[in-house]
């Protein structure tokens, strides 16, 4: 019995289990039927990834991918639910977030997108993508149900439309970045459950108060920075208490900091600069006790503040007072410290001296003092008054030197220096093994370079440039850095050779060595340095050919060897893959011999097409260093331009940053022969292009007449013969200086709208050069009759006869031999200026004899 129950007790607990079984798996099978995308939500989304493309460069963020490959209208990928960036509700299956932040996105939104038909959206995020201007469809009114929306870095233009303020559940609204214009709706008032707005960097018009901001009682975040504001600071916000994020940069807010803004007591982030903000500033900020980041920067403020204002922001780790008229002072009895305080900057402000409580700032890792009237010395505590220092700007100020002379610079956490720009002396201080960028032109340091500084392996950046310093330049300078981007030397007094060899890792993208003393070669190791972008080896006394191989560096763009011994033909590249990214070549100021280098000019392809809407950016190298804040890694990103000094329109120019697009060339002041290749006409970007001080013959090309962008042209100097293209006038409307002076150019001189604006100095020394502005007329050019050609030549010849027997003549009064002899140096050194004049003279005649033909009607 006992038995019978036990198995009838088993079976139970079995039918039991398989039931609950059963259940589960029923519930589980429904469960995972609900969950499957619904179909016409499904077809919406391929329907919107198939009138989009993908586009790489309509995402700007590192972590940025294509979502939407993963979406797919058949096999196991077929469930929309599981498509990257697609959110479903589990229970219901119909999409409720689309989250496709930097996902390549490239085309239009129009009204009739598919987007709209997710009725049950909640969250929609289409932010840094690229929607090419389209204008924010008002369909977005269908999607009623959302509560967060970013567009942010999409690039949508219009008006905001009225639709929008239709969306009342909106807590989040980001529109940061786009082409927005117009005015800012007041209708915006109407979502009174936002939380955080932000409609940054747009194109709107002036805007008034923005009185609908106090409708807006939930907001916490606020970002209106750069969307025109005007007047005094917005009374709008004064009961806005609860904000903890403020941002009103870059505005036309005027007049002093109102005194209820002292009232937001919640606030961690203030930004008011770049306003036209004025007064002093008060100790009230102290009242702001959760401020972490105050920016004020590039306002009109005024005055002396007490450093102790800030003595009760305990939480404040970014302190920003750059570009004001104030300054600092402590009183070095009473020292505080700010517990988080890791970023300092008075740029540009009324400084004296250091302030002294910068001293116990125990976190400290950014500090900006650079372009104030500090004099003095380097305060020797500056470099290890924080543990946690990662870069310092000193630059243009006034300092003399450092306490204590320092062979080394003590700080072990250091990563950037800056104090360029000064009157320091002495031998250079080495800096510490962790720096990566060192950087410490235009002072009057002395003396050799330290072979220590071989010992700093990090360094990338070294700036030693317009010092006193002299001596060889270390040989480990060339085989210690292999992470070295930027070399910078120039305007010193370094003799020797250049050292070698370059790692075959070479990580160089500044060469620059430019204004020294060095002899020898060009060490063809440098080849290794495959991303070299400026190579500027000036002013040196360097001595052989053209180094060829430098056509093998990819990514050169700038290189500059004027003012040395370079000599011979140039010759040819190996092949038309050669200095595929060049766009600034300076040559000048050598013995180079032979024809201008035409299979070269072939070659620089990147002077060949111009892009008019190319981003316009400088040539930079950039040092990127890390440090662990909060739990966070923050990135601190260093961008270093380099600069050079070449002619250009008739002068030595200083560029201190270098365009992307700017292209020129310089091959003056050599030995050219040959006439001037018609290729020139192909480089279509070229800006300036001068080839004076050359021995160059034969005409000026009509080609050059393409060169549509060209501003600067230079031939001075040369024997170049015949008309001045006409095509000149005609296409170059930016030409801002033209010289063709000391040749034998003859003719009219074009006219067009910007030869109406070269002097006569131009055209010096061509003789046979007429019209406007030299004071020589043309007369009227006719056209010689067929059958009287025999009796003009002959009779030029007489007349050119009888002008060289002028000279021979003109010796008769003291002597016949002494006149012949005259006459003959005359003619042989002053014959091609001459040239011009027997032709002018011969035409002149030519037409004086010419009988004027009639017109006969029959």
């Amino acid at each position: 019995m006992a038995s019978f129950i036990f198995k009838n007790s088993l079976l139970l607990v079995l039918m039991h289990s398989l039931l609950v079984v059963i259940r589960t798996t029923v519930s589980t099978s429904k469960l995972s039927r609900r969950t499957l995308c619904h179909d016409h939500e499904r077809s919406a989304l391929l329907s919107f990834k198939q009138s989009l493309s993908l586009n790489k460069s309509s995402s700007g963020a590192f972590s940025a991918y294509p979502k939407t490959e993963s979406w797919k209208a058949r096999g196991e990928s077929s469930d929309c639910c599981s498509w990257h960036g697609v959110e479903c509700n589990n229970q219901t299956g119909f999409v409720t977030g689309l989250y496709l932040r930097s996902s390549l996105l490239y085309g239009t939104l129009p009204s009739n997108s598919t987007i709209f038909i997710l009725v049950h959206l909640q969250n929609l995020d289409l932010g840094d993508n690229d929607f090419r201007n389209s204008s924010i469809p008002p369909a977005i009114y269908n999607l009623s149900s959302l509560s967060g929306l970013d567009l942010s870095l999409s690039a949508f233009s219009g008006q905001i439309p009225v639709e929008l303020s239709k969306l009342s559940k909106l807590t989040y609204l980001d529109l940061t970045g786009n082409y927005l214009s117009g005015s800012i709706p007041a209708s915006v008032g109407n979502l009174t459950q936002l939380t955080h707005l932000s409609f940054s960097r747009n194109l709107f018009n002036e805007q008034g108060t923005l009185y609908w901001l106090g409708k807006l009682t939930k907001l916490t975040f606020l970002d209106l920075e750069k969307t025109n504001l005007y007047g005094k600071t917005l009374q709008s916000l004064s009961n806005r208490t609860q904000l903890t994020f403020l941002n009103l940069r870059a505005n036309k807010l005027s007049g002093e900091i109102p005194l209820w803004l002292m009232n937001m007591t919640q606030l961690t982030f203030l930004a008011l600069n770049s306003n036209e903000l004025e007064g002093q500033l008060s100790s009230s900020f102290s009242q702001l006790k959760n401020l972490e980041v105050l920016d004020l920067s590039e306002n009109s403020f005024v005055g002396t503040i007490e450093a102790g204002i800030f003595l009760s922001l305990k939480k404040l780790y970014s302190l920003t007072l750059s570009y004001n008229k104030i300054s600092v002072i402590t009183n070095q009895h009473v020292n505080f410290t700010l517990p988080n305080l890791q970023i300092f900057q008075m740029i540009s402000c009324n400084l004296s001296e250091i302030p002294y409580f910068l001293k116990f700032q125990n976190n400290l890792q950014v500090l900006y003092l650079d372009d104030n009237n500090i004099h003095g010395k380097i305060p020797y505590w500056i470099w290890n008054a924080s543990d946690s220092l990662q870069e310092i700007r000193l630059s243009s100020n006034f300092l003399t030197g450092m306490e204590h002379n320092p062979i080394a610079l003590p700080s072990t956490s250091i990563k950037s220096i800056d104090i360029s720009d000064n009157l320091l002396h002495g031998n250079l201080p080495v800096p510490p093994r962790s720096t990566l960028r060192y950087s410490v032109f235009r002072n009057r340091f002395t003396g050799d370079i330290p072979s220590a500084i071989c010992n700093c392996t990090s360094l990338e950046i070294l700036d030693l440039s317009d010092n006193r310093m002299s001596g060889p330049i270390p040989q480990c300078l060339a085989n210690s850095f292999e992470a070295l981007v930027a070399l910078i030397l120039q305007k010193n007094n370094f003799s020797g050779t250049i050292p070698e060899p370059y790692p075959e890792k070479c990580t160089l993208n500044v060469f620059d060595l430019s204004q020294n003393q060095l002899m020898g070669r060009v060490p063809k190791s440098l080849s290794n340095c495959k991303m070299l972008q400026i190579f500027d080896l000036s002013d040196n006394q360097l001595q052989q050919t053209f180094p060829d191989w430098l056509g093998t560096l990819p990514r050169l763009q700038v290189l500059i060897l004027h003012s040395n011994k370079f000599h011979g033909v140039m010759g040819s590249p190996r092949n038309s893959f050669e200095f595929p990214m060049l766009r600034i070549i300076d040559l000048s100021q050598n013995n180079l011999t032979g024809d201008l280098p035409v299979k070269y000019i072939q070659t620089w392809s990147a002077m060949r097409i111009f892009h008019p809407d190319k981003e316009l950016q400088y040539i930079e190298v950039q040092v990127t260093y890390q440090n662990k804040n909060k739990g966070d890694f923050i990135v601190w990103y260093v961008h270093y331009t380099s600069s050079i000094i070449i002619r250009n329109k008739g002068v030595k120019r200083y560029y201190g940053r270098i365009l992307n697009v700017f292209t020129s060339i310089d091959l003056s002041s050599n030995k050219f022969t040959g006439h001037i290749p018609e290729s020139f006409g192909s480089l279509e970007a070229l800006e300036s292009l001068d080839l004076s001080n050359n021995e160059l013959t034969g005409p000026i090309p009509p080609s050059i007449g393409s060169l549509k962008q060209l501003e600067s042209l230079d031939l001075s100097h040369n024997k170049l013969s015949g008309l001045i293209p006409q095509q000149l006038g005609e296409k170059l409307n930016f030409l801002a200086f033209f010289n063709v002076s000391y040749n034998l150019l003859s003719g009219p001189i074009p006219r067009g709208q910007q030869f109406e604006t070269f002097d006569k100095d131009s055209y010096m020394m061509n003789s046979g050069l007429c019209g406007l502005p030299l004071s020589k007329t043309c007369g009227s050019p006719q056209s010689p009759p067929a059958d009287d050609g025999d009796e003009d030549e002959d009779e030029s010849d007489a007349d050119g006869g009888g002008f060289i027997w002028i000279f021979i003549l003109a010796g008769v009064g003291s002597g016949l031999v002494v006149g012949i002899v005259m006459g003959n140096i005359f003619v042989d050194r002053y014959f091609w200026l001459i040239a011009g004049v027997v032709q002018n003279l011969r035409l002149t005649l030519k037409n004086r004899r010419r009988p004027k033909r009639q017109n006969i009607r029959g």
